[in-house]
């Protein structure tokens, strides 16, 4: 009989782990549809309830943490399976480094589901739903500051679809709406903890009204603020300047092996039909994308591709703004960072930056940004000053390996005195770097990026819809100019205009505004992720003090 009982309890217990497991699957399916292209924004307010549900069987930290990595292992999936470029199957490494991010990154939301798990067991249910919210964004503020950082999963990502929606983030960023999306989540969990015993109560009429209340703000705020912004279409308030975007839609393997002039001839050639269609506006500027030109244009060696860069300007009277390669020598190797390459047949040692340059006609200075927010490990192994000989798990397809760049770049155009700045790719998933472009004098945002690595699949997509968030928290309008497509115009309430389709090759032109207003966001930055993360801290240290006081009066006790 003792035997039958202990194979019931055993059965009952291995069902219980199937269903808790079920319950992570689903949690993390939830979170992962919840993000583009799927416009299903909405999963993401309830895509923590299951897990919730199922972290609330665990006891022990060892089992609830195998549960949440499953949810967050399936949410990966989803949302970054684009990153091994399984499509094309081209690059091996690409492969390998999509498999090991999808494995290994949903470790690092081990961090604030581990201490919701520490602070439920030592604090109590409602304190660690309280202390939730704090917690998760605290992780994702946090996790946007490190060379390991990686804030492309950021929760409030879910929500770009819905203009009406997300035109608070003016004065929160993005953390603001990672927030929202965590106390809907926590509402919708305590509901249905109420809607268990099968009866409608009070309580249950309470969280109800809550969820719906929640839930509307921002949609009913944002309606508001839409209803006021200027007709969609119109550049708005602010100084009109016309923008041309060239898609030439390049292999982005086999552009490394292409010379300087088929470059230049090619952009060439692309700029000169903006310029020319009578039928268009006639751009100031027009933005060419990521490594555009390639082979060092601004070193000596190279002067017959920067003389060509000039030419087109003059000729065309246009500016221009390129992705280029760039880099810096040392002549004194002392003085080189532990990091930098060195170059074949003299040994001197250099940096490379992935770079972009504003070419302005009849103007022979050429001032250059260098990418300063890298992919870890495809374009620089985090902490490579402190960690060189793990050089060689950097990419070689042209990328990788990349210095940080020196400084933040504001361009001027010196034909109307317009001030805007050039992000590189990965850097638009950073609010709070973005914003500081903004508070340095930048009026309008230029975006230059590739996102032909992949094939038609979601990470394009994602990127294109994380510059909406970054239109929206600074109102500015951002042009956004892709090798092969998302290319496209995002004015300041995140309305989108002339869309480009993938692997094509297109030129588009706008006028824009370009304006000098800053919002609270830009002003203040991150508030809401540093208080998050401090309120996190502060959970941290109440379980470990709670710890601490049960285990000295355990010792109490037993002397």
């Amino acid at each position: 009989m003792n035997a039958g009982a202990h194979n019931g309890r055993g059965t009952a217990k291995g069902r219980a782990g199937r269903h808790d497991y079920g319950l992570a699957v689903l949690s993390g399916a939830l979170l992962g549809f919840s993000f583009p292209p799927f416009r299903t924004g909405l999963l993401a307010c309830v895509g923590l309830v299951p897990l919730l549900v199922a972290l609330s069987h665990r006891d022990r930290l060892s089992r609830a943490l195998r549960v949440a990595y499953v949810a967050m292992l399936v949410f990966h999936v989803i949302t970054l399976n684009w990153t091994g470029g399984y499509v094309h199957a081209n690059d091996p490494y690409m492969m390998i480094a999509g498999a090991v991010t999808m494995l290994f990154h949903p470790l690092f939301y081990m961090i604030p589901l581990g201490l919701y798990h520490a602070s439920r067991k030592w604090l109590g249910e409602t304190a660690a739903l309280a202390a939730l919210p704090f917690l998760w964004v605290g992780y994702e503020y946090s996790h946007s500051l490190s060379e390991w950082s990686f804030p492309w999963l950021t929760i409030g990502n879910s929500q770009s679809y819905d203009l009406s929606r997300i035109q608070f983030i003016s004065f929160t960023g993005i953390w603001g709406l990672s927030f929202w999306i965590l106390i809907i989540n926590i509402l919708a969990y305590l509901l249905y903890g109420e809607l268990l015993e099968k009866r409608w109560t009070r309580r249950a009429s309470v969280l109800g009204a809550l969820i719906l209340l929640v839930g509307v703000l921002p949609t009913a705020f944002g309606l508001y603020v839409l209803a006021g912004a200027p007709p969609a279409g119109e550049p708005g308030p602010g100084t009109p300047v016309t923008v041309g975007i060239v898609q030439s839609n390049v292999d982005p393997w086999a552009k490394w092996d292409l010379s300087g002039s088929d470059l230049l001839a090619l952009y060439g050639g692309l700029t000169h039909r903006i310029v020319a269609d009578s039928a268009g506006p006639r751009p100031g500027i027009v933005l060419w994308p990521e490594t555009a030109i390639t082979g060092f244009p601004l070193l000596p060696a190279s002067r017959p591709i920067l003389d060509g860069l000039h030419r087109i300007a003059d000729t065309m009277d246009v500016a221009i703004l390129t992705g280029i390669t760039h880099a810096v020598f040392y002549p004194d190797p002392a003085a080189a960072p532990a990091s930098a390459r060195r170059a074949r047949g003299s040994g001197e040692k250099y940096d490379a930056f992935n770079a972009a340059a504003f070419i302005q006609p009849h103007v022979e200075e050429v001032d250059w940004y260098g990418k300063m927010k890298m992919v870890p490990l495809a374009e620089r192994v985090p902490y490579a000053d402190m960690f060189a000989f793990l050089d060689f798990l950097r990419w070689g397809v042209g990328i990788g390996g990349w210095q940080i760049g020196p400084r933040q770049t504001v361009f001027r155009d010196s034909a109307d005195g317009v001030r805007f700045s050039s992000l590189i790719c990965y850097e638009s998933t950073y609010p709070g770097f973005v914003a500081s472009f903004v508070r340095k004098g930048a009026s309008f945002l230029a975006l230059i990026t590739i996102d032909s690595w992949w094939g038609k699949m979601s990470g394009a997509f994602q990127h294109r819809q994380f510059a909406v968030f970054r239109a929206v928290e600074n109102r500015r309008w951002i042009a956004r100019c892709a090798v092969g497509g998302i290319s496209c115009f995002i004015d300041p309430y995140g309305r989108s205009y002339d869309d480009t389709e993938l692997f094509t090759q297109r030129t588009i032109a706008r006028t824009i505004a370009a304006s000098a207003d800053l919002t609270f966001y830009t002003r203040h930055g991150d508030w809401l992720g540093m208080c998050a993360l401090l309120g996190a801290c502060m959970c941290a240290a109440a379980v470990a003090g709670r710890k601490f006081i049960h285990r000295t009066r355990r010792l109490t006790w037993t002397t």
